[in-house]
């Protein structure tokens, strides 16, 4: 089953928040292809929270339909989002209500907020930009050209998989 990735976007800015961890339209997005990524490796291709895919955007994954919710919330991409943008009311309040909407391994979901969240929005442009599933949709375009090629979720579930069982074969 998967869930409308706007209410799992409002779980990780709240989630994000409430750990003190900042949150801007574009890491945001960043931290949505890894919950997308990574929770496919643990719960098989076929599992995907939403059933959205990231386009290979000039700074790395990018939803568009999150994109066009939080455009307007900052100046621009990298400007901070406010608790206020993902839920009009206390935060606490607005992630218990995401949770009675959606059911997804939520220990999952923290971990990958708290790895990832905790970087830089730059930190995460220039790990997306060095990982096969962008890099894939990128071959023959310049830096700055626009581009609105899928990435490939079953590259993602590939390359991601991949990477798990070589870390878990060294510990």
């Amino acid at each position: 089953m998967t869930y409308p990735i706007q209410d799992i976007a409002r779980y990780i800015g709240l989630t994000s928040l409430l750990k003190g961890l900042t949150i801007s339209p574009l890491k945001l997005q960043k931290l949505l292809y890894y919950v997308q990524a990574w929770y496919m490796v643990f719960y098989g291709r076929e599992n995907v929270p939403f059933s959205d895919k990231p386009q290979a955007w000039v700074n790395g994954p990018v939803y568009p339909v999150i994109f066009h919710v939080y455009k307007t919330k900052t100046a621009n991409m990298c400007d901070h989002l406010k608790a206020s943008d993902f839920y009009e009311g206390a935060p606490e309040k607005g992630l218990e209500e995401i949770c009675g909407n959606i059911h997804l391994d939520f220990e999952l979901l923290e971990s990958i907020i708290l790895l990832y969240g905790s970087k830089t929005q730059n930190d995460l442009i220039f790990l997306t930009h060095s990982e096969k599933p962008w890099v894939e949709m990128r071959e023959g375009l310049r830096p700055f050209d626009r581009s609105e090629r899928e990435l490939s979720l079953d590259t993602m579930y590939q390359y991601y998989k991949e990477r798990h069982e070589r870390n878990m074969a060294k510990a």
